[in-house]
Order: C-alpha cells, then sequence, then structure tokens
C-alpha cells in the first residue's frame, strides 16, 4: 500500500528494530496507526468473544428473544421473568444468575452454564439443553416439556429427580429426541 515490505528479523530470532522505525518514518502516520493496532494486545474478553456485557446487571422483563447471544456472559445477573424464548444462547454462562421465571421456550442452550442459577419456574418447553453445565436448581424449573438435555452434565441425583417430573415428557421439536431418552430415564 505505501510501496515498502517490513521485516522484522534482519537475522533469524532477532527483530531489526532501527530498520523497522526508518520504514516506519518514510509510510507515515497511517502505518504507524496500523502497526500500532496490529501489535496492541487485546484484552482476554475481546479474544474469547464472551466479555462480560450482560454480566452483574438487571436485565429483569427484558426481550432478548430470537437473538444471538453465543458465548455471552449473565454470571449474576438478574433476569427475572426475562425473554429468551428462540434464543440462540449456546456457551452463554449463566452462573448464579436470577431467572426466576425467565421463558427460555424453543431457545439453544447447547454448551451453556446454568450452575447455581436460580431458575424457579423458568420455561424450558422445546430448549435444547445437549451438553448444558445444570445443578440442582433445574429441578426449580417451572417447565421442562420438550427439551433435550442428550449430555448434558449434571449431579447423578439432579437427573434422578428430573426422570420422576411429569413434565419431562415429549420429543424436541429441533433436534426430533425423546426428552426422557435425552436424561437417560429407565
Amino acid at each position: 500500500m505505501y510501496g515498502f515490505t517490513v521485516s522484522m528479523t534482519a537475522t533469524p530470532g532477532k527483530p531489526d528494530w532501527k530498520g523497522f522505525c526508518d520504514k516506519l518514518k518514510t509510510g507515515g502516520a497511517v502505518a504507524a496507526v496500523s502497526v500500532a493496532l496490529v501489535m496492541t494486545p487485546f484484552s482476554a474478553a475481546a479474544i474469547s468473544g464472551g466479555g462480560k456485557d450482560y454480566a452483574s446487571k438487571d436485565w429483569s422483563g427484558a426481550d432478548f428473544s430470537k437473538g444471538s447471544f453465543v458465548g455471552k456472559d449473565f454470571s449474576g445477573a438478574i433476569a427475572r421473568g426475562t425473554n429468551f424464548r428462540g434464543a440462540d444462547l449456546r456457551g452463554a454462562r449463566f452462573f448464579k444468575a436470577d431467572l426466576r421465571e425467565a421463558d427460555f421456550t424453543g431457545s439453544d442452550l447447547r454448551t451453556a452454564s446454568l450452575e447455581g442459577a436460580s431458575l424457579k419456574d423458568a420455561i424450558f418447553v422445546d430448549a435444547v439443553m445437549e451438553s448444558a453445565y445444570l445443578s440442582d436448581s433445574i429441578l426449580e424449573a417451572g417447565d421442562l416439556h420438550d427439551i433435550d438435555a442428550s449430555d448434558a452434565l449434571m449431579p447423578e441425583f439432579v437427573t434422578s429427580k428430573l426422570c420422576k417430573r411429569s413434565d419431562v415428557s415429549g420429543t424436541n421439536a429441533k433436534t426430533k429426541v425423546d426428552t426422557r431418552e435425552s436424561l437417560m430415564c429407565d
């Protein structure tokens, strides 16, 4: 673009900083800014794609329906009665979030972490929860019809109690997996 190439190594393993700086002076300010941006380390949040965009904030009653929140962090968030219907929440983190009465109908929660979250009366109808991380708080969920919880990680006693619930039934519309089979109920 500016008619020069920058070689960072004059000899293998040793940067040629003097030559680099000389060429930078002739390339102008735009090249300097470009190099500075390329060489500036990004924060861990930017690299992971997760970030703390939604963590520790009050989202009660908000409408996140049909949105894409892949890998987002909702840890410690207060999201009572929040609408997550049809949202893409793959890999999202809800650690110790207050999700009472939240609606996750038809949402994609594959590999999401719901450990320690308050799930009292939360709705998970037709949610895909494959390989999700769950704790005993899932037992307080309001409705679990048609979920796919294949390979979900949770304490064994939780699985046993879920299998005794009458709403743990049906077939997930997206994956076509039977709810009871996904939990390996007898």
